[in-house]
């Protein structure tokens, strides 16, 4: 679990910085929740970039986890 936990949380940082570098923030022409249209009529989604976050949080945690009941064993 600590492997797989170290690797989501990779995958996550990745992720984001993918996101970050892709997905620039964009002047929204129309109001619209999930997706955003840039002025060149292109629509993008944000969501790439939340999924990121949420891995890397799920990753994090698995890893608190996994930490926590090796202590727990050794007792």
């Amino acid at each position: 679990m600590k492997r797989v936990s170290i690797l989501l949380t990779v995958i996550g940082i990745i992720l984001i910085f993918v996101a970050l570098y892709y997905f620039r923030t964009a002047l929204n022409v129309a109001d619209s929740d999930p997706m955003t249209i840039n002025p060149k009529g292109i629509r993008t989604s944000e969501w790439p970039l939340f999924i990121g976050i949420l891995t890397t949080f799920v990753g994090i945690c698995f890893y608190f986890i996994a930490v926590a009941d090796e202590k727990k064993a050794k007792r």
